[in-house]
């Protein structure tokens, strides 16, 4: 089952500062010194004339006026299972079909359940139950309007979601498409150049 990642709070930034024997201040900072770098204007424990909206800590200028994170159509649903060793995190607008290749999508639940089943048999070698998984895994590569292809995870601007491999299959993962120009370059040094165009 995938859990959000909670977002710490960056620490202040320290920098050693030395003045140049040119400064006018040098006899007083003759020797590098710890200094805190002042937190950012916008810093969220500060007042200032913008609003934190309710989801994701999304920084808006007008709380009153109705603002659309994710659009509410042509939405999918997928089911992810990890047939990898360790924890893998997702951010909320990184292109699904180049996530780490232990993460399998499914676009149904019986074929999520049943690779499950597939991972979990005792009289399989663990490298024939991961072959066996993918085989029922959905296809990644590029099929304009399927899910995974072209889409990300329907959740806040700067949040994630963690999959674990103990937690297969997932729940239902809502997925929306990737928009503006839905061009994705430079993700995996790899990638075709042809596959930078999501339709």
């Amino acid at each position: 089952m995938p859990y959000f990642q909670p977002l710490a709070p960056k620490p202040p930034v320290t920098a050693s500062v030395t003045c140049p024997s040119t400064c006018p201040c040098y006899s007083a900072h003759h020797r590098p010194e710890q200094v805190t770098v002042p937190p950012s204007s916008l810093d969220p424990g500060q007042s200032h004339g913008f609003s934190r909206y309710k989801v994701g800590g999304v920084w808006v200028r007008d709380p009153s006026a109705v603002h659309v994170l994710n659009s509410p159509t042509d939405t999918a649903v997928v089911y992810v299972v990890n047939v990898g060793d360790r924890d893998i995190q997702i951010g909320s607008h990184f292109h699904l079909a180049e996530v780490n290749e232990d993460l399998l999508f499914f676009t149904d639940l019986d074929s999520a359940t049943e690779a499950e089943a597939v991972l979990t048999d005792p009289q399989r070698l663990r490298k024939d139950q991961i072959a066996a998984a993918r085989e029922l895994a959905y296809d990644r590569s590029k099929t304009p309007g399927e899910a995974p292809w072209g889409c990300r995870l329907d959740i806040a601007p700067g949040d994630s979601m963690r999959f674990s491999p103990e937690n297969a299959p997932s729940e239902a993962i809502d997925v929306v498409p990737i928009g503006g120009r839905r061009q994705v370059p430079g993700l995996r040094k790899d990638k075709p150049a042809d596959d930078i165009a999501l339709d």
